[in-house]
């Protein structure tokens, strides 16, 4: 039997309710994003001379837990990764691990605290990001306050009076200063938790952007 199929909003409104997509309508554009980056299956269909997109019942848990993710990290590139590369989703539970260890609120977002640990715990483990709902940890969205291009991770940051080294080097992250991070990142001991791995990832981006401008150099030869 064929599953039944859901515009954005439709399923938007049937994960999250009618009252958060009325006050949130950038969560479409969010939720738009990871069809156009392949995270979601989908089907088409020309409607009035328009095509429309669809996504299949079985893809609901997917949205979900992708706008979960969404809420701590922005990019929807970061969080397709988090579905498909497991060092990368590794990486990334450490930041939520650590942002959310003993905190009851997040930049005046508050948690549910057993929610919480259970979210971590799920994306340390093996647990099935296509095939089950993660546990949600907020009471509300955070995208209702921060908007949907900002993120819980960018918003703590940003809020520190007094950044940590780790913290100086997510912002660089963040702002796609991979160079200046890179160099941050060599004042702190290679042995700490996570830092070998935020090298790692720090590296890869720079790697793809040299890449990206050799390929540039070489097309303006021609």
């Amino acid at each position: 039997m064929e599953p039944n199929y859901y515009s954005i909003p439709e399923a938007l409104k049937l994960l999250f309710g009618s009252e958060l997509l009325r006050e949130v309508p950038s969560l479409r554009t969010k939720a738009n994003s990871f069809l156009r980056n392949d995270l979601l299956t989908f089907k088409e269909e020309l409607i009035v001379h328009k095509k429309s997109k669809f996504i299949p019942q079985t893809e609901l848990d997917t949205l979900f837990n992708a706008m979960l993710l969404s809420a701590v990290f922005a990019d929807s590139k970061e969080v397709k990764a988090i579905f498909s590369e497991p060092k990368k989703r590794q990486q990334c539970a450490e930041i939520v691990k650590a942002m959310f260890t003993r905190q009851h609120s997040l930049a005046g977002i508050a948690l549910s605290s057993s929610e919480a640990t259970a979210f971590v715990s799920c994306l340390e483990g093996d647990f099935d990001l296509r095939a089950a709902r993660l546990p949600n940890p907020f009471k509300t969205l955070p995208q209702a306050t921060l908007g949907n291009n900002g993120s819980l991770l960018r918003v703590l940051l940003a809020q520190a009076a007094v950044l940590e080294p780790m913290d100086s080097i997510l912002m660089k992250y963040l702002d796609g200063e991979w160079l200046e991070a890179k160099a941050l990142i060599y004042q702190l001991d290679a042995n700490a938790s996570g830092v070998a791995e935020l090298k790692a990832e720090i590296d890869k981006k720079i790697h793809e952007a040299e890449e990206v401008d050799d390929l540039l150099d070489f097309m303006l030869k021609l």
